[in-house]
């Protein structure tokens, strides 16, 4: 993934999102890319977490002919 970069100032590493906000200050490169590699694992969890909630919403709405906000609410519910 390219959403994230490293630019260098003084001695510090900075970890960016290229769409502008500073994420961490780190004092080498190597922990500004692990950094950067925690980042995009857990995009892929987000990623995936939001696919397994469309799917349950949409899987209430056909099973029990509910709209979109309604099963919306009920998923809501379950993780309290």
């Amino acid at each position: 993934m390219d959403k994230y970069r490293i630019t260098q100032h003084d001695s510090d590493f900075i970890v960016t999102l290229k769409a502008g906000p500073t994420i961490d200050v780190c004092k080498t490169q190597d922990e500004a890319k692990q950094i950067i590699e925690i980042r995009e694992h857990e995009d892929l969890i987000l990623g995936t977490a939001r696919r397994l909630v469309k799917e349950a919403v949409n899987e209430l709405m056909r099973t029990h002919h509910i709209d979109r906000r309604t099963a919306q609410d009920w998923i809501k519910e379950t993780v309290g």
